[in-house]
């Protein structure tokens, strides 16, 4: 009976898509991000209105198949509405090669102090998190998002929206 009340929990936090205003109280302040440039910022700084955040990895398979469609995505936002987050801990160089070689012309981050996964829940990568102004998460997705699917785009665009 244990093993079953854990695989639905696990089943629960897994499931993509959460529902508006879940996560209220989510605390971006104690993560620190770098620029290509090494400037840092702390990641709530990056959030003026309602934001995509997007966390990915250069070791996440299912990354290389969704930055490409991010990118295409990307290209109907206006600036600050999108904020691109690798969890790389290698030197920022293999981050902008990585993408380089995907021909993604994404700006991105990289979490240098902090830990995104235990301040948004998050159990992989990619990991994509929709925040209010006050940075509180109102939907997310644990996995790749089919960037290209007009419901999505919709759902997505009118969180960013208001």
């Amino acid at each position: 009976m244990r093993i079953f009340r854990n695989l639905l929990i696990a089943t629960a936090l897994l499931a993509p898509g959460v529902a508006a205003g879940q996560d209220a109280g989510v605390d971006l302040s104690t993560v620190t991000v770098r620029d290509a440039a090494g400037e840092r910022a702390v990641l709530a700084d990056l959030v003026a209105g309602p934001t995509i955040l997007h966390f990915w990895a250069t070791w996440c398979a299912p990354c290389l198949e969704e930055l490409p469609q991010l990118d295409a995505f990307a290209e109907g936002l206006e600036p600050g509405e999108l904020v691109v987050v690798s969890v790389d801990t290698a030197g920022y160089e293999r981050i902008v090669r990585y993408l380089d070689d995907l021909g993604v012309a994404l700006d991105s981050y990289q979490q240098v102090e902090g830990n995104v996964g235990s301040v948004l829940g998050i159990l992989g990568y990619p990991s994509t998190v929709v925040v209010d102004q006050t940075g509180a998460a109102i939907w997310r997705q644990q996995g790749s998002v089919d960037w290209a699917d007009a419901d999505i785009a919709e759902e997505i665009g009118a969180l960013i929206a208001q």
